[in-house]
């Protein structure tokens, strides 16, 4: 759905980072917030949740179980539209890390494949574009600006899935990414707003703005976020999944 959903509810709530295929370290992660909140915890991810690490068909199959729960919602995402792009039979360009999904995919027999395609377009047409929590947190895959938050066009739904760049590029041939967050204006009114898309070592806090991308795939961790409690969690990365070099 290309809206925005509202929630209201009094049950913990966590935010998890782009996962990127690390399956083992995800589900390490969910049995750790079930743990420490309670099994009803309400679990949302960032998006992500494939390309670049070993277990991208898996983690979308689990993805699915928790959906049945009722208790976890993923929003839009970069990456997985991508893949949604590719099911639904439109020319994408397979970078290297898509390419680790689209060879497991590929190896499965021809009707678990058709399977899985079906499954993962209803599921991808079912997740927000992103997520307000009691009014008070906003979940965005790349973020979102204030100014947005409620509405949805075009632009947003670009700035919300793909983030803020200059229009140049790296010298590795990524979008060159502004941080959108240094020139927000916030007060006590202002929600929290929780993000990946863009990778840092440790979570980036600024102007009630949470970037939990920490790069799990990349051999870092995998971050959540409880911003009604104010708390994170981590689990190491076992090993280093993807390299850019």
């Amino acid at each position: 759905m290309d809206r925005p959903v509202g929630i209201e509810t009094d049950k913990e709530v966590v935010i998890i980072g782009d996962i990127h295929g690390c399956l083992i370290e995800f589900q390490e992660m969910v049995s750790k917030i079930q743990s420490r909140y309670g099994e009803d915890t309400i679990i949302v991810s960032l998006g992500d949740t494939i390309d670049r690490g070993d277990y991208n068909v898996e983690t979308l199959e689990y993805c699915f179980e928790l959906q049945k729960t009722g208790r976890f919602i993923e929003i839009q995402s970069n990456h997985n539209l991508k893949l949604y792009r590719w099911f639904k039979g439109r020319k994408v360009n397979i970078s290297s890390g898509m390419k680790k999904t689209i060879d497991q995919i590929i190896q499965m027999p021809e009707k678990k494949q058709e399977e899985l395609k079906e499954k993962y377009i209803r599921y991808y047409e079912s997740l927000p574009l992103y997520l307000i929590i009691n009014g008070s947190v906003v979940v965005a895959h790349a973020g979102i600006k204030d100014e947005m938050i409620g509405k949805v066009n075009r632009k947003i739904k670009d700035f919300v899935i793909f983030g803020e760049t200059t229009g140049r590029y790296t010298e590795k041939g990524f979008p060159e990414r502004l941080d959108w967050t240094k020139n927000r204006k916030v007060d006590k009114y202002s929600p929290i707003i929780v993000y990946g898309h863009v990778v840092f070592e440790k979570p980036y806090i600024n102007n009630k703005a949470y970037g939990i991308d920490t790069g799990c795939v990349l051999g870092n961790m995998l971050t959540a976020y409880n911003p009604f409690r104010d708390e994170f969690l981590f689990v190491q990365a076992k090993k280093q999944y993807f390299s850019f070099d």
